[in-house]
């Protein structure tokens, strides 16, 4: 091989290992963070619905465009994961879609959430016993213990909420801290509520549809020992 040709060989070794290995030590630090997606962005594997007291099946109340996971609103009821779930951290991104001609946020009326611990259908209406955390724009991240006489602690902040919410069409970044009855709740990054000594310590995580269009992404979970 001729020395102008080996230089040039060299060089592009050099160039594949520079533009492959940072992606290659992102692929090795996500794998070492231990997220997994709940939904894949391509089809609903892994998830079952409960639409409506009758419990059916979904018939394009929640679609998928680009990945994005959106959900029309109606009927009431939600997705639930397959599997059960105790001790994790579950992140996700959220917005509602916003109306032509909203001026105030504080008007808006849209509403949906996030269930966790799913377990009996229909506790209250459509809504399985389980521990809400509020998606409605205005009450993002208020716990609503499902029925509600169930047993459990709560604090809100809706101060800190006020100061991180984004305005409605722009996803905010929720995370959700779960530790059996114990629950720490965020969104973009500040700590609005807390859940403790709930009667409810394990079970599936639902998406509500609740008369308002929404947009999901990055749905992930951590689970803990």
């Amino acid at each position: 091989m001729k020395a102008s040709n080996r230089i040039a060989s060299g060089l592009v070794l050099i160039l594949t290992v520079t533009l492959t290995g940072p992606r290659l030590l992102a692929a090795e630090e996500k794998a070492e963070e231990g997220w997994t997606a709940l939904f894949n962005g391509k089809d609903f594997d892994g998830w079952k619905f409960h639409l409506g007291k009758e419990g059916a099946d979904n018939n394009g109340t929640f679609t998928i465009e680009q990945g994005v996971l959106i959900c029309s609103g109606r009927p009431s009821g939600y997705m639930v994961t397959e599997k059960s779930y105790r001790n994790y951290t579950l992140k996700l991104e959220f917005a509602f879609k916003r109306p032509e001609g909203l001026t105030d946020d504080s008007k808006f009326r849209g509403n949906s959430g996030c269930l966790i611990h799913v377990g009996q259908k229909n506790a209250l209406g459509v809504w399985p016993r389980s521990i809400e955390v509020q998606g409605m724009h205005r009450q993002l991240g208020l716990i609503l213990p499902i029925p509600r006489n169930l047993k459990c602690k709560l604090t809100l902040d809706s101060q800190a909420r006020a100061k991180v919410l984004k305005p409605v069409g722009q996803f905010n970044a929720l995370e959700i801290v779960v530790t059996g009855g114990d629950m720490v709740i965020s969104i973009n990054g500040a700590v609005v509520s807390t859940v403790s000594d709930c009667e409810l310590t394990e079970g599936p995580i639902g998406l509500q549809s609740e008369g308002a269009e929404t947009h999901w992404k990055n749905i992930r979970i951590r689970e803990k020992p």
